[in-house]
């Protein structure tokens, strides 16, 4: 037997004995609600900046060499004073980049994180935090003149960085502080990949062309390619500053599983189950964190357990084996959620621009929000079928809105 059917056969079958294994647990109802990660997005594309007054020196401990310096266990060394009192903004509540501070704020620097508003009164032992923020714009504005920084995605740190309205500095990039996390992902309804299990396989199939060509394009900055894609993310993200966007390029790492140890051609997301893992753990830890229920209220018996049933990565094993028929595919429409202005997920409009998605049979209809909450919701609501969304919201959403439950 030909060695590719023998593999799907392999694959389709695993997933269905590691899919029975938690089915006691669910009624239908639940079913049609449950959301599902079925392919990573990105790591890494996101820091933190400040205003030029403030020096990162005061903020982190630098080597003499000027990198950030890290204790023994491989951390950040910070240096707690120079952050008291101060006011930071970010895009969210519930964005991985809120959540990445409130864990700088509240594990390593022992300080209350607490939402600032028009006269508060600023305490030494905690740090602010204004929602919003979500461009440069956002950070010039008159009535954001009190920012100390904030925290944010690529490109709008290097617009931040470039401008020449506020003058601002880098304090550090995820990669420093949190290397390799699970930032973007893609979420799905459990409703339409069960009800449309090829269109989803052909979905991914696309995506996965998508990012290698980007990647491809990444490595030659001479190139006709490198050129295209710099004029998709001009085009998507409305800014035309092409150093910005180099810079903002040069960061993001782009990706769509089986890049973790554990990850194989039969589980390429095995790595994004222990990050689920590891971010649900790590929520649950802040006091007065995000979740609101806990894993037995869910119907689960172990954070493993819900990560297990959270990710799936049983389509995406199929598409990475996907080969296209000489007789093409009918057209499938499908309605995706993105944050706009966000060049972490600049691979789904390269591989609409490019037309990948279209010899995959994939018509794309596209759901902008203004971060990954609103993708998060729209999903929730039904108005997406798939969503590029930051893991962090995306998990928040399940957990809270019992989208993954019995």
């Amino acid at each position: 037997m030909d060695k590719k059917v023998v593999l799907t056969a392999a694959i389709v079958v695993a997933f269905l004995l590691s899919s029975s294994i938690l089915v006691l647990f669910y009624n239908q109802e639940a079913e049609d609600n449950e959301i599902n990660l079925v392919a990573r997005v990105n790591t890494e594309g996101s820091g933190i900046y400040l205003d030029a007054q403030y020096d990162p020196r005061d903020f982190v401990q630098f080597n003499d060499d000027g990198t950030i310096a890290y204790d023994d266990d491989g951390k950040v060394i910070y240096k707690v004073d120079a952050w008291r009192g101060k006011i930071f903004g970010t895009p969210g509540p519930t964005s991985i980049q809120h959540l990445q501070l409130q864990s700088i704020v509240v594990n390593d620097l022992g300080l209350k994180y607490l939402p600032y508003t028009v006269g508060t009164t600023l305490s030494d032992d905690a740090v602010y935090h204004v929602s919003n923020i979500t461009n440069a714009a956002a950070f010039e504005s008159t009535s954001n003149r009190n920012l100390a920084g904030g925290i944010l995605w690529e490109p709008q740190v290097q617009a931040i960085l470039a401008s020449d309205v506020r003058e601002a500095v880098l304090l550090m990039t995820t990669n420093d502080f949190d290397p390799g996390h699970a930032c973007c992902v893609i979420g799905a309804s459990h409703e339409f990949i069960t009800s449309n299990p090829q269109v989803t396989v052909r979905f991914l199939a696309a995506y996965i062309e998508a990012v290698d060509w980007l990647n491809a394009a990444k490595q030659d900055k001479s190139s006709e390619e490198y050129q295209y894609l710099l004029n998709v993310a001009a085009d998507r993200t409305g800014i035309t500053d092409r150093q910005v966007l180099e810079n903002a390029l040069d960061i993001v790492t782009y990706t769509y599983g089986g890049q973790g140890e554990g990850d194989t051609a039969y589980a390429p997301l095995t790595s994004l189950e222990n990050d689920i893992m590891e971010l649900a753990d790590e929520l649950y830890a802040l006091s007065d964190g995000p979740l609101k229920r806990t894993m037995q209220s869910l119907g689960f018996s172990s954070l493993h357990e819900f990560a297990q049933r959270y990710v799936n990565d049983g389509y995406l094993a199929q598409a990475m084996e996907l080969e296209i028929p000489e007789s093409g595919y009918s057209k499938a429409n499908v309605t995706v959620g993105v944050i706009s202005g966000d060049i972490h997920q600049i691979a789904i409009h390269l591989g609409m621009d490019l037309g990948i998605f279209d010899k995959y049979g994939i018509n794309i209809t596209v759901n902008s929000a203004a971060n990954g909450g609103g993708v998060a919701t729209s999903l929730q609501n039904g108005e997406a079928d798939f969503g590029f969304v930051g893991a962090p919201p995306m998990t928040i959403a399940v957990i809270n809105g019992q989208l993954s439950q019995s």
